[in-house]
């Protein structure tokens, strides 16, 4: 057995269960104009199954890791005014696949004020650079080895072949993650005392993603990373209604409006009306729903299938003691897939349990099953069967707080993934390539978390 595999599996024997991303006290420093200066660092050395998420199990790439994710906060305050400032990276270098390392960062401002009793405002920008694993987002179900014949020629197509082969890695140059950046501004004001039973809010905000050094790839690919790029405007109005002091309701108009400047097929203008209940139904059980139906239509695709339904995000927690806690969830969602337009319906059921074993020790189980239904406007080749993907994922650990400001945790994570339409083909340039949709992953790791 792998030697980090035996120390993992050791812990997990002799604990009840394993965890989630530490959580440290903040030690908050002094700085220059009164600021406060907060920072800590995460450090993690695992061990993931399954780099690029394949299918195959020949073409997996196991790996040991190590990875550091530091944290910096700079909180200032004048009166009833608060303005933070915050930096987030995420660097992680993999023994086995150098390739595939990366450094993410996120940069991000929060300021709030308040003009009177009545009146303030709140005001976001976020800035990150991030990345995609090879196998995952654009490059779902491509392969590190496979069939790499060249496309079908018009004599070819009519005898039946239709396809280029297989979409590897490789045939596209794709060599490393795909980098992207991804901006977030928005302002909300509110029109309410901050103790009042009601209140009203409106925001407005904008987005951005774009793909870089799209010039390192096949041409074809370039062109296809182009067309997954997107803006979108968002406004909202809520209403809030404090019933007590431990019940809220919220009533909430929102439109998204998301433009593919390269590939306007995918447009798409959203609209959701929202109803939302947070209450302490009893001294042991809270809850937290939103309800709300939605309308999606593709402004520039009349071949598109428009949605109309329910979206809903419900979560119940139950404490029987001070101790434990049980979570049941349950969400469903309306997302953009890769490729040709259309939309995936996504539906989550898990429960999560979390147990205090002393003040500083704490152990976690989750369980979750998704499923997403594709609803795509255009299908690659002739074959039009409903893909239907089924993910299984569940995780464990232990958190140890060796100090308020230091704490060791042990992790264990597991997903597969499962669909009906394992070899769906993808279409790059006009061309049709099959996949291998579909994986089986584990990751193991230990990690410290110190707030200095």
């Amino acid at each position: 057995m792998h030697p980090l595999t035996s120390l993992v599996c050791a812990g997990v024997l002799l604990s009840p269960s394993l965890s989630v991303r530490a959580e440290v006290s903040p030690v908050s420093h002094q700085g220059p104009l009164g600021l406060e200066i907060q920072t800590d660092v995460e450090n993690r050395y695992g061990h993931d199954s399954n780099l690029l998420w394949q299918r195959d199990s020949s073409q997996a790439i196991g790996s040991d890791f190590i990875g550091i994710t530091p944290e910096f906060r700079m909180v200032g305050e004048r009166g009833l005014d608060r303005y933070q400032f915050s930096y987030l990276g995420d660097y992680r270098r993999y023994d086995s696949s150098h390739a595939d390392d990366y450094a993410d960062h996120q940069f991000q401002f929060d300021g709030s004020w308040r003009f009177s009793l009545r009146n303030a405002f709140k005001l976001m920008y976020q800035y990150r650079l991030g990345h995609e694993a090879r196998g995952e987002g654009l490059t779902e179900g491509f392969m590190l080895r496979g069939d790499t014949s060249p496309c079908p020629s018009d004599a070819d197509e009519k005898e039946g072949r239709a396809l280029c082969g297989d979409a590897t890695f490789g045939r596209f140059q794709i060599n490393e993650p795909l980098r992207f950046k991804r901006s977030e501004v928005g302002g909300r004001y509110s029109y309410g005392a901050p103790d009042a039973r009601g209140k009203l809010e409106l925001a407005l905000s904008h987005k951005d993603l774009g793909y870089l050094d799209k010039h390192l790839y096949q041409h074809d690919f370039e062109r296809y990373m182009a067309e997954q790029e997107w803006q979108e405007n968002t406004a909202i109005v809520e209403l809030f209604d404090q019933v007590s002091h431990v019940s809220r309701f919220r009533y909430t108009l929102q439109t998204n409006l998301r433009r593919y400047p390269a590939n306007p097929h995918k447009d798409s203008d959203e609209f959701f009306l929202i109803t939302g209940v947070m209450s302490q139904l009893t001294g042991k059980t809270r809850i937290d729903a939103n309800i709300g139906g939605i309308y999606k239509r593709f402004v520039n695709d009349p071949q598109a299938e428009s949605f109309k339904g329910l979206n809903w995000d419900l979560r119940l927690e139950w404490q029987p003691l001070d101790y434990s806690k049980l979570a049941l969830i349950s969400s469903r969602t309306i997302r953009d897939p890769g490729g040709d337009g259309g939309y995936v319906s996504s539906q989550l059921y898990g429960a999560e349990w979390q147990h205090h074993w002393s003040p500083g020790v704490a152990t976690t189980l989750s369980y979750h099953d998704i499923r997403d239904d594709y609803h795509q406007s255009v299908v690659c080749g002739n074959d039009n069967r409903h893909r239907q993907d089924d993910i299984h994922r569940w995780g464990m650990g232990i958190s140890y707080d060796i100090r308020p400001s230091v704490n060791l945790g042990l992790h264990y994570q597991q997903a597969d993934s499962g669909s009906s339409f394992a070899g769906q083909p993808i279409d790059i340039g006009g061309k049709c390539y099959s996949r291998a949709l579909g994986y089986d992953k584990q990751q193991l790791s230990l990690s410290l978390k110190v707030a200095i």
